[in-house]
């Protein structure tokens, strides 16, 4: 055999090798984020000892929620709590102060054997149900999407004239907005927390699939149209992980962006390709894992959009953000972000330096800079909502 045939062969096994592994890898991303699907509560998390003030939980191998500063909820079957700042570290048990706040009192696992015991779980919510929680009204209202009506909550407050709109994250929750309304509703403002299609109870993308603002830009119309017509005058409107590129769709495509005055987004995943190259995971061959290289992701990068219309193009909204974003912007996001790297913000900023202001938050994971330090959080909401209010 010739050299020349040789290195051919080499060459045509190296691209199999990389579009097999690209193939796999597509198909891996559709059941991990495009594909709609049920969410499943997850529970990892072990309680060795707890009493009113302070609580010791452990975990089978290291993770960032657990030692994460600040505030973050904890929930069990039966019960919710809340975790507060660490206390002390011993291996992989965390003892931190603990306050109950819903049902029976957490699980403990005083067995050496952690998987014989009910386990517990962390996320960056930190109330349990509703605005309720945070002793604010709210009302449970339904607003018109071109796909059909879909649930959201109303927090009246004293400006009638101006509201927020909040925008959950992939697979997120309305919880996870609970964390700022207290501060918008002590500034006068309304807010409105949306579901959107492919949410429980929402009807579904005619595509089956998450489509990162490129559709969900529609549903935020219809929710600001409800906005409108019950006396909103002025819209900011509020973007958690994808729920940032929900927004900046809807401020790229929608005639009524001219109503928004303000955008505050929180680890804005608002560049999908980058984020998807930074989560890029090992893949599974019959139960083994195999280092996914830069190259095979790529080829799946482009499988998937060959296959599914992914379109990264599309959802990079950075290249785009200086002809997007046009008010004042307020984006919170931590350096700890495994999700969606920070550089993304930083990107955003550099792109639109004239109306982004980032807030950087040191140890904060994603979507958890408000855990991190509340206080920190708050006053930074605070100022920037009494200038846009001046304008």
């Amino acid at each position: 055999m010739s050299i020349a045939i040789t290195i051919s062969l080499i060459i045509i096994l190296i691209v199999l090798f990389h579009l097999i592994g690209g193939w796999v890898y597509a198909n891996g991303f559709r059941k991990s984020a495009l594909r709609v699907q049920p969410s499943k509560r997850k529970f990892g998390v072990w309680v060795r000892s707890v009493d009113k003030r302070r609580i010791t939980l452990t975990v089978t191998e290291p993770r960032q929620d657990i030692g994460h500063p600040g505030t973050l909820g904890l929930y069990w079957e039966g019960g919710y709590g809340r975790v507060g700042e660490v206390i002390a570290v011993d291996g992989l048990d965390v003892t931190r102060e603990y306050t109950q706040l819903e049902g029976n009192t957490p699980p403990i696992c005083a067995d050496s054997s952690l998987e014989t015991c009910p386990p517990v779980e962390l996320e960056g919510y930190a109330f349990p149900t509703d605005p309720s929680d945070a002793d604010l009204d709210f009302e449970t209202t339904t607003y018109q999407s071109p796909l059909g009506p879909i649930g959201s909550w109303t927090v009246p407050a004293a400006d009638a004239s101006t509201w927020a709109i909040h925008i959950h994250g992939w697979t997120a929750q309305r919880r996870e907005a609970i964390r700022l309304l207290p501060t918008l509703h002590s500034a006068g403002v309304t807010s409105m927390v949306i579901d959107y299609r492919n949410d429980p109870g929402a009807p579904r993308d005619p595509s089956g699939h998450y489509r990162f603002g490129q559709t969900e830009w529609e549903d935020v119309e219809g929710a600001v149209q409800y906005a409108i017509g019950h006396g909103a005058a002025e819209i900011i409107l509020v973007g958690y992980s994808t729920g940032a590129a929900h927004a900046m769709a809807f401020l790229e495509r929608s005639d009524l962006a001219e109503r928004v005055i303000g955008v505050v987004l929180d680890s804005p995943n608002v560049l999908l390709a980058e984020a998807v190259r930074y989560g890029s995971q090992d893949l599974r061959f019959s139960g083994t894992k195999i280092r996914v290289s830069r190259l095979i992701a790529e080829f799946g990068m482009w499988i998937a959009d060959m296959r599914w219309h992914v379109d990264w193009e599309a959802t990079n909204y950075v290249q785009r953000a200086v002809t997007i974003l046009k008010v004042p912007t307020l984006v919170f996001h931590g350096t700890s972000d495994h999700v969606v790297p920070i550089s993304v913000s930083r990107q955003l900023e550099a792109r639109a330096r004239s109306v982004v202001t980032l807030v950087e938050t040191p140890a904060a994971g994603h979507v958890m800079s408000w855990n991190a330090d509340p206080q920190r959080y708050e006053r930074y909401l605070e100022n920037y909502l009494g200038k846009i209010a001046q304008n």
